[in-house]
């Protein structure tokens, strides 16, 4: 090969490596928008993550208050034999029946107040 040869295929390939570069400076954005969208959608989750823990610690601590109410009432002794009551246990346990509900299509339904 002369001078001339290699000077051109030494021009060839740094045109080659020079595109090859631009390619993985392109990629490179791509790969650090990617990251930055990652990590906005994992600080997005994690704020989730801590507002359901926040929202959990409150609604257990609603649930107790209200547990501590009602035996405060003392509704141990309540007779589950009325109707309404068995319903609602009917409807409440595991398996049961499915419970009629009423038809409510031509009750006039008081919106305003």
């Amino acid at each position: 090969m002369t001078v001339y040869e290699n000077m051109l295929l030494l021009e060839e390939r740094v045109k080659k490596a020079s595109a090859y570069i631009d390619r993985l400076r392109a990629e490179n954005d791509n790969l650090r928008r990617e990251v930055k969208l990652i990590k906005s959608h994992n600080e997005d989750l994690q704020a989730y993550v801590d507002n359901y823990k926040d929202a959990e610690k409150i609604v257990a601590e609603s649930i107790k208050t209200s547990l501590e109410h009602l035996n405060e009432v003392g509704l141990d002794n309540i007779d589950l034999s009325v109707p309404d009551l068995e319903i609602a246990e009917q409807f409440s346990s595991i398996g049961g029946d499915a419970v009629e509900l009423p038809d409510l299509t031509d009750f006039d339904f008081d919106l305003d107040n």
